[in-house]
């Protein structure tokens, strides 16, 4: 499959890693057809001695294993979700085994197993959380089986035996995923935030943009606005105060730009001075009034050596349906110029579609600051 294809079929989310992406999936397809044929290979050596029933869990597993594989391989872009039903597969099997096949020593050799898959299949937590479920619904099931089969179960010390190299497995799997997870978190932090200002870093954050831009195209009904937005003088505050103010004063407008902004909103730092925000969901007008309220916090908030407010000029666009990520940051662009050339510290927007190019100062009647 080429990188292209790939990476259109298997859209992956913020930060994730394409490779680890690839490998992860490639893995899953030759995994699961190796425990397919797993699967039916031990229930054709079983089935003269224990019969259908006791060997209904290991055909489950050679029954539904193709059927998530042939949708992975149809619908790519559920991927996570697959690999989900995988996991509640492999849980639903430890179940059953625990209800029908606890006489089986044969059945306890798969314990330090099952741990591993799912830390392979889900996110850390996630696979804490089902590795854990398990373990109580193996022991509730070991009690369970001589009541239900009217037969006695294994050896409680063999038992006991699986259940300690099931937690053993849990436990190591569990602080070697965890020391990935935590490495993978500080590397994902580094490659897609800034430092001083905590916004997403230009890469990443267009990357994003992309990702939305597409969304909107199979949803027109939901808008998606960008607003791009420079500091005013933004050389002349390093001249007067020092590159130390400078970076004080980017750390500050990226603060009042959080208390702003909503969750659901994308903050990004393109480079220098100059920063992006994207919105979606929202009407026209409040993204507008949300820009103006943004200026007005700015240079309400933040204050230079010599008493000054800092000021920032925003050009305020919605994305058009089809058109290109660079149309759209060019015209967002042109928009802030604009803003610029009309005196600085104001709001420059787009009407919807295909209004006319604006440049206004809403009036102080505005909503008020988000709290």
């Amino acid at each position: 499959m080429r990188q292209d294809d790939f990476e259109i079929r298997f859209p992956p989310q913020l930060g994730e890693d394409r490779e680890f992406l690839r490998e992860r999936v490639r893995y899953l397809f030759i995994g699961g057809w190796v425990g397919v044929f797993a699967s039916i290979s031990m229930s054709i050596i079983e089935f003269p001695r224990i019969g259908l029933i006791r060997i209904f869990p290991a055909l489950l597993f050679a029954v539904v294993a193709p059927v998530l594989l042939l949708q992975l391989h149809r619908h790519r872009e559920d991927y996570r979700r697959i690999l989900t039903r995988f996991s509640a597969l492999i849980f639903v099997q430890q179940v059953m085994g625990s209800l029908m096949t606890f006489n089986e020593v044969l059945m306890l050799l798969w314990y330090p197993v099952f741990p591993l898959t799912y830390f392979f299949l889900l996110e850390y937590h996630q696979a804490l959380r089902w590795n854990t479920s398990a373990l109580v619904i193996i022991i509730l099931g070991y009690y369970l089986f001589p009541v239900l089969n009217g037969i006695p179960a294994v050896p409680f010390s063999e038992f006991l035996s699986a259940v300690l190299a099931y937690a053993v497995s849990v436990a190591l799997a569990g602080y070697h995923y965890r020391l990935v997870h935590l490495y993978q978190t500080r590397l994902k932090k580094e490659a897609l935030f800034d430092n001083l200002t905590g916004a997403l870093l230009r890469k990443a954050g267009l990357s994003e943009l992309t990702r939305r831009m597409a969304q909107t195209d199979r949803r027109p009904d939901v808008p998606l606005f960008v607003a791009l937005f420079d500091i005013d003088d933004f050389k002349r505050i390093n001249d007067q105060d020092g590159h130390q103010s400078g970076d004080r004063v980017l750390a500050a407008v990226a603060e009042a730009t959080r208390r702003t902004i909503r969750k659901g909103d994308t903050f990004i730092r393109l480079g220098g001075e100059e920063f992006l925000l994207v919105f979606s969901g929202n009407s026209f007008d409040q993204v507008r009034s949300l820009a103006e309220n943004l200026r007005q916090r700015i240079e309400k908030e933040i204050q230079l050596s010599d008493g000054s407010g800092v000021t920032v000029s925003i050009g305020l666009t919605q994305y058009k349906i089809g058109e290109s990520l660079s149309e759209l940051l060019h015209r967002s662009d042109q928009l802030m110029y604009d803003a610029k050339a009309s005196g600085k510290n104001q709001v420059c927007w787009q009407e919807p579609r295909t209004g006319p190019l604006i440049p206004a100062i809403l009036p102080e009647t505005d909503p008020p600051f988000p709290s």
